[in-house]
């Protein structure tokens, strides 16, 4: 979903448009165009809008709900609490397409089939949006985005009648399983979203709900039908693929598993030595500390609908803060209680009510090892030996 700065030169443009209703002509098309993946993460999953064509009264506008404001005060943060505003921008198709052109991805155009009165509704509705106290919203990924916003308002512009009909089945493939083909060559990034989504993204989508990714719009909207006809009129490339996608990078697996054989030499070394690196738990259990961090604060502090109940936070626990400044003098209790979480994980992988990244697997397996470790390592302090007077 393309999320770019509203540029000094369409809101020049935008002061051109009049506030009051226009009325459209029978020479009117609406259609519903879909944009490829760019290679930012942000534009990996496409992005939608709407176009509204009156050659007659000269309009040609595409509106776009996939906009926001760099410089939003507090940006990143107002992002990661899911409290970032998007808003209804309005362009002409041609700078629209011009920036596409540039970043070199594909432009799908749907014309839709629908009425001369549901033409004019949609009109209308979309500029409703567009209205100063109107056009900011609270962006969802999920629930609430460009293609989600371009669906809704559709199906609000029919007349006695629908497009979309709410469809939930066990076949039905869960938000997370949605996202993977779009992220093939993100192995890193596809990582992190494992980490920081929670339950809530593993359960069954609707078919409607399917609707969040461009895609999926674009291709439900091709076998669409209503009144014994696709609701589809015509369908064209209009600018087609010309950026080259990223390699894909070293799977985050393999890199788990190093580490693990890693932590694995280190471990039987210290078994055989009767030392104890420090520095390998340190660096451990900070990395665990932190991350667990992370999930809390997505967890608890941001209005992000799929980062709550994380079971994540069974394996980067923040418990190993207190292992981290404690190491040897921890109590078996809490030894206990975090083996127990890690090894919930490695025993429950493919059963509990949460998917996990494979690469989660391997850590988990490295953390028991030294949970393990710190249970039986025997103490390295010097004994004190007390004489007679």
């Amino acid at each position: 979903m393309l999320r770019f700065k509203i540029l000094t030169t369409v809101f020049i443009a935008l002061i051109t448009i009049k506030s009051s209703a226009e009325t459209l002509s029978e020479h009117t098309f609406v259609s519903v165009l879909t944009c490829g993946q760019g290679k930012e993460l942000y534009a990996t999953f496409g992005h939608t809008a709407i176009r509204v064509c009156d050659s007659l009264n000269q309009i040609d506008r595409v509106f776009n709900y996939g906009t926001f404001d760099f410089n939003t005060p507090n940006f990143y943060l107002k992002f990661s609490q899911g409290r970032l505003p998007y808003m209804l921008s309005i362009t002409s198709f041609e700078s629209f397409l011009a920036a596409y052109y540039y970043e070199g991805r594909f432009v799908y155009e749907q014309v839709l089939r629908l009425k001369p009165a549901e033409k004019q509704q949609l009109f209308d509705l979309l500029m409703e949006n567009y209205r100063p106290e109107n056009r900011c919203y609270a962006y969802d990924f999920f629930m609430d985005n460009c293609a989600t916003r371009v669906r809704d308002i559709i199906n609000k512009a029919l007349i006695d009648r629908t497009f979309f009909i709410e469809n939930v089945s066990d076949t039905n493939a869960s938000f997370r399983k949605l996202l993977y083909p779009y992220l093939d060559s993100m192995t890193w990034w596809r990582l992190g979203i494992d980490i920081v989504l929670g339950m809530r993204c593993d359960r069954h989508a609707s078919t409607t709900q399917y609707m969040f990714l461009p895609f999926e719009l674009m291709h439900q909207l091709d076998t669409l039908t209503v009144d014994g006809k696709n609701i589809i009129e015509s369908k064209s490339l209009i600018l087609p693929q010309t950026q080259a996608m990223s390699p894909k990078s070293i799977s985050p697996t393999w890199i788990a598993c190093i580490l693990l054989l890693i932590i694995m030499i280190c471990t039987f070394w210290e078994y055989k030595s009767k030392k104890h690196f420090k520095g390998l738990d340190i660096t451990l259990f900070l990395g665990l500390s932190l991350l667990s961090l992370l999930v809390l604060y997505l967890w608890f502090f941001s209005n992000h609908y799929t980062t709550k109940y994380n079971l994540n936070i069974l394996w980067a626990n923040p418990l190993f803060f207190y292992v981290l400044f404690r190491l040897k003098k921890t109590p078996r209790l809490i030894l206990y209680i975090l083996l127990a979480c890690s090894g919930s994980i490695l025993i429950g992988f493919w059963f509990l009510p949460q998917s996990f990244n494979m690469a989660i697997f391997p850590i988990c397996i490295g953390i028991f090892i030294r949970l393990i470790h710190l249970l039986y390592i025997k103490p390295t302090f010097p004994t004190l030996s007390h004489e007679k007077l």
